[in-house]
């Protein structure tokens, strides 16, 4: 079956937790910049189902997550709970061990953590590598790369222009990514962690939701969509579960009908015998500088809209392309050789 591209916003907060908006509100938000879907993580709490965030509303399908927000540790993006009460307070190997049992899905959210106390934010870097069985990561959170970079005196400059304080996933995080991709799949996410924080009593919004819904995004490539709200949420979790989706710098250009795949129909994601070798094939919407990695190594880069290349070794191959120099587009891996999905490809 073809599969089809969509395109959505992950880790968005409403007034559930510590967002502004109601669900309706960035349900609209998500309609007016052209999403297919909003993944919505509150601290904590699933009450935006009760909000609305059951019913797809002008198309966009909102699928209620949560954020497990332990103070002073880590925190968790979690898709498929249905009752979190009292995670936060548990150590993070309890309350992994306790979702996986139950069939949910959990993706370490903004994992280098930040800290940054003249502006509010304490948080912490995950740290329970350990922790075999998390089904994946953000490897690229818009407003933590962001406030990376703005301190007083840039900050209105940033603010006017918030373009110029984004220049990608932080490599530390890519280079645990593809560590941890050696030994089994581990899926990327672009994430937001969107609040459209109100400010000055309420007359202004620090990035709105729809300027953020246009900006960092994970585009996914599902079997089936636009039917039943409950068997397409259900199709969208399979499907980021299985790594088959990238992410997109929407800002630059938009990343709609990149491809990253097998000539003999892998997609991003798979896991096939190297045999005598495969093709890769990559092809961006527009000319781009086109990157190929194995295990985080470059191995070869082209300039234009489609590359080719024969993969002779074993290993965990992506794609990172950019325009003019900066990070647009990264890939989830295709996987080549190892026994099984738990098992080491070769370096």
């Amino acid at each position: 079956m073809p599969l089809r591209e969509i395109k959505g916003a992950i880790h968005v907060h409403t007034d559930c937790s510590d967002g502004s908006g109601s669900v309706a509100e960035v349900m609209k938000a998500a309609a007016a910049a052209g999403l297919d879907f909003v993944v919505i993580s509150d601290h904590d709490t699933t009450e935006a189902r009760l909000d609305g965030g059951v019913r797809r509303r002008s198309g966009v399908l909102p699928v209620v997550g949560v954020e497990i927000s332990p103070g002073g540790r880590g925190h968790c993006l979690v898709l498929g709970a249905t009752d979190v009460t009292g995670y936060r307070w548990m150590p993070e190997r309890f309350f992994l061990r306790k979702l996986i049992r139950d069939g949910a899905d959990t993706y370490i959210a903004h994992p280098e953590g930040r800290v940054k106390r003249r502006f509010g934010i304490n948080l912490r870097e995950w740290r329970a590598w350990d922790h075999e069985r998390f089904t994946g990561i953000e490897i690229w959170s818009y407003m933590h790369d962001w406030i990376d970079k703005v301190g007083y005196l840039n900050l209105p400059a940033f603010y006017l222009d918030p373009d110029r304080g984004i220049d990608g996933p932080d490599g530390s995080v890519l280079g645990l990514w593809d560590r941890l991709n050696v030994h089994r799949r581990v899926v990327g996410l672009g994430a937001l962690d969107a609040h459209a924080v109100k400010m000055l009593f309420g007359a202004l919004t620090a990035f709105r939701y729809e300027f953020l819904f246009r900006t960092v995004l994970t585009h996914v490539l599902v079997r089936e969509w636009g039917g039943d709200g409950a068997a397409d949420a259900a199709e969208l979790r399979a499907s980021l579960r299985a790594g088959r989706a990238f992410i997109c710098y929407n800002v630059l250009a938009s990343g709609e009908g990149f491809e990253f795949a097998g000539e003999d129909g892998l997609s991003m994601g798979d896991r096939a015998p190297l045999g005598g070798g495969r093709m890769l094939v990559a092809a961006t919407p527009r000319p781009a500088e086109i990157t190929l990695l194995r295990n985080g190594r470059k191995l070869e880069s082209h300039t234009g809209g489609r590359m080719r290349f024969r993969a002779d070794r074993e290993g965990v191959y992506r794609i990172e392309a950019r325009i003019d120099g900066r990070p647009w587009i990264f890939s989830n891996p295709i996987y080549l050789g190892g026994d099984d999905e738990s098992g080491a490809i070769g370096r």
